[in-house]
């Protein structure tokens, strides 16, 4: 088709269709198939040792993650059954998101990993960090490790044409969607084969919550180390990454959580003086324009001195969270805090669009008494601050190895 544009992975003068034809017969491979490992672990080296990457921390992130030492692990962990074989389930088409370009490469090495050939459609939108991946990505497949998974890993975008998403999503075996909730949906309005499977990573709300009595007792150090680690999971991807803290619950006694936070927010503002993150004039007025919407309706009402322009900007929650503050939220440095008691206090706050939280100063049995108070599906990920943006094989409530393999049971006479 004339409106896919082949970005990597594709064979000299391969037409689309020739390609789809091509990997939809391409033959699955158990998990952990050392070709696969090998590859993978040379992208890592080969990432992690690009004198760009300094300039781009989450991609440093995603190479360590899928280090050699990372992958002998996992693959320690996939144990074989003597009642069934693991195979990968087949083509898998992975649809990335525009907003956090690491991510369609986790999703697409797991998968690979897993035993899958795999197709990736790239947002149209190009930056620094992505053109960076890509051509470290290329420079692999043209190596001798690369060469047995040249075929089984191919980069395309177009837009938003959806005789291109029917004509994969009718070969594929499996799809994996990342993005808004419109993407999702449009994307879910296109069948699958019925024997194929499909995982969706629609929009996500995250939160941070601080014990106020921690944070008072922290020293200098440990309370400049809270700050560095609020500001990883923060600003990173200026709060467009779903896992990145948007509503800070403070929780204590009032007066603790007033003292805390004249500890705290100095603190991180004197990170961000060192880091100098993202602060367009596009962005400041996101903000300025949530605290007037917000306060429009009484949902939030500014921290301190009023209607300005501010970063970080604060809010302070007026009854919690609900839908409409979700979906006013802009990210790019706004923060809504609110104060509770206890944390377990906090669940009835959260509902099935709430991925992650992070937390401070909080033992286990706090938070195991959180999650028991939980309603159905509300919270995916609990981790501590700095820990937001870390990938794991368990994403969203799903084993992405598990999803992204099949099982065959074999049942043979004694």
């Amino acid at each position: 088709m004339d409106t896919v544009s082949p970005i990597l992975g594709w064979q000299p003068g391969e037409s689309f269709d020739a390609l789809l034809e091509r990997m939809a017969g391409l033959p699955a491979w158990q998990p952990f198939d050392a070709r696969a490992v090998a590859f993978v672990e040379r992208f890592s080296q080969r990432l992690l040792t690009a004198r760009a990457v300094r300039q781009h921390p989450e991609l440093a992130a995603l190479g360590h993650w899928f280090r050699g030492a990372s992958l002998r692990r996992m693959a320690g962990d996939a144990l074989p059954r003597a009642d069934s074989m693991q195979l990968g389930r087949g083509l898998a088409f992975h649809i990335a998101p525009s907003n956090v370009d690491s991510v369609f490469l986790y999703s697409c090495l797991i998968s690979l990993l897993a035993g899958n050939p795999n197709i990736v459609r790239l947002s149209q939108k190009s930056n620094a960090a992505l053109s960076l991946v890509t051509e470290v990505l290329g420079a692999v497949l043209e190596e001798d490790v690369g060469r047995a998974v040249v075929g089984r890993i191919a980069l395309l975008t177009y837009g938003h044409d959806q005789a291109v998403t029917q004509a994969i999503s009718g070969r594929c075996m499996l799809r994996v969607v990342w993005g808004g909730d419109a993407t999702v949906a449009a994307v879910r309005a296109v069948p699958l084969r019925p024997t194929a499977v499909e995982l969706c990573f629609p929009n996500r709300f995250s939160a941070a919550a601080l014990e106020a009595d921690a944070v008072l007792r922290a020293t200098a150090a440990q309370l400049e180390q809270l700050a560095r680690h609020f500001a990883d999971d923060a600003f990173w991807f200026a709060q467009q990454a779903c896992s990145s803290p948007r509503w800070l619950a403070w929780v204590g006694a009032p007066a603790d959580v007033e003292r805390a936070q004249a500890l705290f927010w100095p603190a991180l503002q004197r990170v961000l003086q060192q880091r100098e993150p993202d602060n367009t004039e596009a962005m400041s007025m996101d903000r300025l324009t949530a605290v007037f919407e917000y306060a429009a309706g009484a949902h939030a009402r500014p921290t301190g001195s009023g209607a300005r322009i501010a970063f970080p900007q604060r809010l302070t929650t007026e009854h919690g969270l609900d839908g409409a503050l979700r979906d006013r939220h802009c990210g790019n440095g706004l923060f809504l805090e609110h104060q509770a008691t206890t944390l377990a206090g906090l669940a009835d706050q959260f509902v099935d669009r709430d991925q992650t939280l992070a937390v401070y100063g909080f033992d286990r049995a706090q938070v195991e008494a959180f999650v028991l108070a939980l309603g159905a599906r509300a919270i995916d990920r609990i981790v501590p601050v700095g820990q937001a943006l870390s990938f794991s094989s368990l994403w969203d409530g799903q084993d992405l190895f598990t999803s992204f393999t099949r099982r065959i049971q074999i049942v043979l006479p004694a």
